[in-house]
């Protein structure tokens, strides 16, 4: 499982595309700078070679990529971990959108359909903040329960905090980044409390 996330990793961190490979490049260079993980000199064409020799699910297109790493990153989650970010997400989703919260009982669908353009770009944004965030930490987390020597908790901290900066600096403009900058950190807090709760429990 963790060979097959780092080649993941990798791949994405590789891709020739700025813009989709910053997440994954980001990951990589925070656990390289935590000493964490040395990142490979492979290719991407290499790291596609090594995942089929080695009977791995090839992949052929960044999404796939992408698909295949969150399928692996959730697999790795108990699901006592799973129902919690699930949980938390709607909770947060409560607190920013109070007069849409009845929609949001019914269907995500129907909730997204009552927002308006700016409630919509809000919620995208929120929902680039937490789902790089959950990335990060999910990471972590499937890397630290086969490494645990290494992947302390002082390291989760640090770890989430260095991706926390760089995710308010990439998704966020300046000035949504001050009035956002203590709820989001407190976000940060609570998602940390839930993954070093299960991690290590």
């Amino acid at each position: 499982m963790k060979k097959e996330i780092l080649y993941l990793l990798e791949y994405l961190a590789k891709s020739p595309n700025e813009d989709e490979k910053a997440l994954y490049a980001l990951l990589l260079q925070t656990l390289s700078s935590l000493e964490l993980y040395t990142p490979t000199k492979f290719t991407q064409t290499q790291i596609c070679a090594l995942m089929s020799r080695q009977g791995m699910k090839n992949v052929f297109e960044f999404e796939e990529g992408v698909k295949t790493l969150d399928d692996a990153l959730d697999a790795a989650l108990p699901l006592a971990l799973r129902e919690a970010k699930k949980s938390l997400f709607t909770t947060l989703l409560h607190a920013n959108f109070p007069k849409k919260k009845g929609f949001l009982s019914v269907s995500l669908d129907l909730f997204l359909s009552q927002l308006e353009p700016v409630e919509k770009s809000i919620y995208d944004n929120l929902l680039a903040y937490v789902v790089g965030l959950n990335r990060a930490l999910a990471l972590f987390f499937a890397l630290g329960k086969e490494e645990a020597p290494s992947f302390t908790p002082e390291r989760l901290v640090l770890f989430g905090e260095a991706l926390h900066v760089k995710l308010l600096e990439s998704i966020f403009h300046e000035e949504e980044r001050v009035h956002l900058r203590q709820g989001l950190g407190e976000l940060l807090g609570v998602y940390l409390s839930l993954y070093g709760k299960y991690l290590y429990m």
